[in-house]
Formats: C-alpha cells, sequence, structure tokens
C-alpha cells in the first residue's frame, strides 16, 4: 500500500483494509464506527479500535495496539514495512480473530494506531481523548516489530517499570525458537538502548497506563526498501504471536489484574 505513510492515500488504504479485518474479525466498533479521527501537524489522521465486551469484568480492559503506518514513496522507492509494522497490525487482526473463539473475561479493545513514525501521534490523540477511561485499563500490549527475530529473541519490554508482570511473563508457554529476553527499559539508560519511549506505549505509559511491548532488535532492512514479507520467518513469528496470545489470555485469566507501579516519571518520545 505504498508504504502506509502519514496523511497519504497508502495510510488510507491500510486504513481500511484493517477496519475491514476488524469487522471480519468479529470485533464490535465503538459508537460512532471504526473510526476515530484526530488531526496533528495540521494533518488528518485515523486511528481504527475494535473491541470485544467482557463477560466478567466489562469495565476493565485491555488494550491491544500496533500501529499501521510506515514511511512514504522515497526517490521512487516503496518502504513497504513488512516487519515495521505490518508485522505487528496482522498480529492484532490475529488475535482479534482468536478472541471471537475464546470470549474473554476482561473487555479487550483493538486499536491499530495511524502516525507512529511521524512521532507517536495516533498514539498520543487516543489517550489524549480516550474512549473509556484510563483508569479503567489495566494494561497495553503493544506490537511493533514482531516478525524478524533474525537472532532468535523477542525482547519483552517494560518489565523493570511495572515489575508485577514478570511473573506474568514468566508463566508463559516456551515457544520453539522464541527466546525472550526481558531489557530496554532502564530508566537511567537514553537513546536507541531504551525502548520505553520509542514506539505507541510511551504515550500510554505517559498517563499511567502500565505497558509490555514486544518487539525485536534492529535488523539491516529496518526502515529500508528491503524491509519485505519473504525476509519473515514465519514459523519464528508464529511464536512471536503466540506469546502475545498467551500474555492476553493470562492477563485475562486473572481475577484483578494490578500493575501500576511505576517508579519513574514518564517522558515520551519519538521514533526516529
Amino acid at each position: 500500500m505504498e508504504g502506509r505513510a502519514f496523511g497519504q492515500p497508502g495510510g488510507d488504504r491500510a486504513r481500511d483494509h484493517v477496519a475491514a479485518a476488524f469487522a471480519q474479525a468479529g470485533l464490535e466498533p465503538l459508537e460512532g464506527g471504526w473510526l476515530r479521527p484526530f488531526t496533528a501537524r495540521g494533518i488528518a489522521g485515523e486511528n481504527v479500535v475494535g473491541v470485544v465486551r467482557g463477560q466478567t469484568v466489562p469495565d476493565q480492559w485491555i488494550v491491544v495496539t500496533a500501529h499501521y503506518d510506515h514511511e512514504p514513496v522515497e526517490a521512487g522507492e516503496i518502504f513497504n514495512g513488512a516487519d515495521d509494522n505490518a508485522s505487528g497490525t496482522a498480529a492484532l487482526i490475529e488475535l482479534a480473530r482468536l478472541l471471537r473463539d475464546h470470549p474473554p473475561r476482561h473487555s479487550v479493545m483493538f486499536v491499530a494506531l495511524d502516525g507512529e513514525e511521524a512521532g507517536l501521534l495516533g498514539a498520543r490523540a487516543f489517550v489524549a481523548d480516550p474512549p473509556v477511561p484510563l483508569d479503567a485499563m489495566v494494561l497495553n500490549i503493544n506490537l511493533d516489530m514482531v516478525s524478524r527475530g533474525d537472532n532468535g529473541i523477542l525482547w519483552v519490554v517494560g518489565t523493570r517499570l511495572y515489575p508485577d508482570l514478570i511473573p506474568v511473563i514468566d508463566s508463559l508457554p516456551q515457544q520453539p525458537g522464541v527466546e525472550r529476553r526481558f531489557g530496554y527499559d532502564d530508566p537511567a539508560v537514553r537513546g536507541r538502548n531504551n525502548w520505553v519511549n520509542l514506539s505507541d506505549q510511551a504515550a500510554f505509559h505517559a498517563r499511567g497506563v502500565p505497558f509490555i511491548f514486544f518487539s525485536v532488535d534492529d535488523h539491516a532492512d529496518y526502515h529500508r526498501p528491503t524491509d519485505d514479507a519473504d525476509r519473515i520467518n514465519i514459523d519464528w513469528y508464529r511464536g512471536a504471536v503466540q506469546t502475545a496470545w498467551e500474555t492476553l489470555s493470562a492477563v485475562d485469566a486473572m481475577d484483578n489484574p494490578q500493575f501500576r507501579r511505576s517508579p519513574v516519571e514518564p517522558t515520551p518520545g519519538t521514533k526516529p
């Protein structure tokens, strides 16, 4: 879809594709429809939101996010962004589909975010005008680059800030070939070795919503026109998405999931 750049026709086509996929997966739209429009830097953007109402605790929400935008066409070259972040968006759709056959206890909101590459614009707009109270959101699970585990590592970011998530992650089944590692969330570290503020979870964290962020190390195709689907290891990707599913399921199974113990003052940043 020509890179899915913020405010460009490719992004609009991706938005429509995600909305149709949410409907096919069995999600419900919020009042007003699938789209939550916003304006940032004078450009109109739209987040796509679908929900599954919880059967036991409908007033508590697990919010699963992935950004659907990427880079624009440059010098005639299309940046397909297969890993960044078509992989997270496809995972979002698959998790929604799975909930159709596994009705959750808590309510679950799936949000495909716009404008991440332009500065977390969709995520910031979402938490500034949330469809449900922020204190009703027990956890944000963010998926950004989850298909290219070239070194076998799936990074689990956020447990240093929200340590009550550690036993949840430790209890998950181990997926073949997928090495889970905690890290990249030390408040004393700045720059690209601290991922807390490099993707959409930063906006949630800044408003006190706990998060867990799944991602992989940068690879040679990061933000290049060679980030194509044929470079994805499908078996590894499947294991990464299964890990996200097991996380969602484990949190949903808890009687009273409470993770709000962040010891640091968040400062949201932007992803280069």
